[in-house]
């Protein structure tokens, strides 16, 4: 079967990307049987080192801190519009929760992928904050949940204990941001070839373009995969 080389750039902050990610999954679900999928992780810390207390920012004080009008848009349009994308995929997204920065978890996430567990990983640490508000740089449960996955805690404390690893978080974000057609999650889809989400019509947190309104983003990948299938060298 053909490979299908997938890279994420994720925010572990961002409800959007916890849509992405499931929209993916689920898609990939109908092509389980056609092609081959590998995918790889970027993590990405939108805000700059220092921006947050150690204990976080409530979500609507963050919304706030943006101006009336901004907030306006944000918590009357944008974050109603995920928390609705996000209970059509089974997602239940909570507004009590707090913004962190993602130095911790962005570490642990390296150490998931260096054992190939990585997507499995994301997935249950964005379910744990968006929805039982746990906070995402928590030792414990990122240890027990790597330790869940065969990986041993104690690689993830080395990890923790390396006095680079913010400035190394920071230099990452700084060399993604470029790259980014228009924001995160973004994800790069190749099949021996082009990037063919930079091809793509919508995106997968954005209304289809075919149905005016409704959201079907797991059908923005399904459609790349389609093609995946269809390419002659394939």
């Amino acid at each position: 079967m053909a490979l299908v080389e997938i890279k994420v750039i994720l925010d572990f902050m961002c409800p959007w990307s916890f849509i992405g990610l499931r929209s993916m999954q689920l898609a990939r679900e109908r092509f389980a049987s056609q092609l081959n999928f590998a995918v790889e992780f970027v993590p990405f810390e939108y805000d700059a080192p220092g921006k947050y207390p150690s204990e976080g920012t409530d979500w609507v004080e963050y919304c706030n801190s943006f101006g009336p009008a901004k907030a306006k848009f944000l918590l009357e349009e944008k974050l109603p519009r995920a928390f609705a994308i996000g209970k059509e995929l089974g997602i239940e997204f909570r507004l009590d929760r707090r913004i962190v920065h993602t130095v911790d978890v962005n570490t642990a996430l390296l150490v998931a992928q260096r054992h190939h567990v990585a997507e499995r990983f994301a997935e249950l640490t964005l379910a744990a904050h968006f929805e039982q508000l746990e906070d995402p740089n928590d030792t414990k449960a990122l240890a027990s949940r790597l330790e869940a996955l065969n990986v041993a805690p104690d690689e993830l404390l080395e990890a923790l204990k390396d006095p680079e690893k913010e400035a190394r978080n920071w230099e990452r974000t700084q060399e993604v941001r470029p790259s980014l057609r228009s924001g995160v999650p973004q994800f790069e889809i190749r099949c021996g070839g082009a990037d063919l989400c930079a091809e793509a019509v919508g995106g997968p947190t954005s209304p289809t373009y075919f149905e005016e309104l409704v959201f079907s983003s797991p059908r923005y990948f399904e459609e790349i995969f389609e093609k995946c299938l269809s390419l002659p060298e394939l």
